[in-house]
């Protein structure tokens, strides 16, 4: 079994410990957590029986076979993966920490960057990661496993790829809830109950996304089935466009893509 360091126990280094354990890919005493605000290794001692916690980077990582590296891209200056790191398998999730920052930090050579996003808490998450010419197919293979466990995972040759997917499915959670909470708002606005709005609206988003997924049809061509002319779709798409939100999105994801290209640069 894959001995994983964790350094870094936060939301996503909490749900990755969570994802592997719950799948049987990793067992909880082969984990062992950095955390250095008190309160939350309290937390963590109290979430998962039988985890090691510390705070100590050298002691999380003494022993490991891999790394995961889940801290604020800031705090990556001062850390120390210990001896023997160009050794180890080193699964960054830095945003806007490229490989070769993670590799002047830590000296580690076999390292994957790999982008996370939100829903990686509940298992729906969608990670794209890509990796240097030192990780083996056999830590491929392990990679791949692992990331499968918080939800579908892609990996591209090229690490420029990962800024796009970023300003897509790694901010895309957040177009999507101000979307859900638009929604809400407006369902709230024409009389219904705060509480019904909320149901209905997430199980309308939810039942789209998995119809669509489902159908294999492309959106667009959903879109037409909804749409009856003069109805009420109709009615409502066409202030849409007029307001221009299709555009508004596209204009977001390339915003977001130049951000996370200015962050690489920094």
């Amino acid at each position: 079994m894959t001995r994983i360091a964790v350094i870094g126990g936060g939301t996503m280094g909490a749900t990755f410990i969570r994802a592997v354990t719950n799948a049987g890919l990793v067992a909880m005493a082969d984990l062992t957590v950095c955390e250095i605000v008190p309160d939350r290794r309290e937390w963590l001692h109290g979430e998962f029986e039988g985890l090691c916690v510390t705070d100590d980077h050298s002691e999380a990582v003494a022993g490991s076979d891999a790394v995961y590296l889940s801290v604020k891209p800031q705090d990556l200056g001062a850390l120390s993966v210990g001896s023997g790191s160009e050794l180890r398998l080193l699964i960054s999730i830095l945003a806007g920490s490229t490989i070769a920052e993670v590799q002047a930090s830590t000296g580690a050579q076999r390292i994957v960057r790999a982008m996370p996003n939100t829903p990686a808490q509940i298992g729906r998450g969608f990670t794209a990661w890509t990796a240097t010419e030192s990780v083996t197919e056999d830590d491929r293979c392990l990679v791949g496993a692992l990331l499968d466990t918080m939800g579908e995972q892609l990996y591209v040759a090229d690490e420029s790829m990962i800024d796009k997917i970023t300003a897509v499915s790694g901010s895309g959670p957040a177009y999507v809830f101000l979307i859900i909470e638009a929604m809400i708002n407006a369902a709230v606005n024409i009389g219904l109950r705060p509480d019904d709005a909320r149901r209905m609206v997430l199980q309308t988003v939810v039942g789209s996304a998995e119809f669509t997924a489902q159908s294999g049809r492309h959106p667009a061509e959903l879109k037409d089935m909804v749409t009856s002319p003069g109805g009420t779709t109709a009615a409502g798409l066409q202030v849409l466009e007029q307001r221009a939100v299709r555009s508004a999105l596209i204009d977001a994801v390339a915003a977001a893509h130049r951000r996370a290209e200015e962050l690489g640069r920094l």
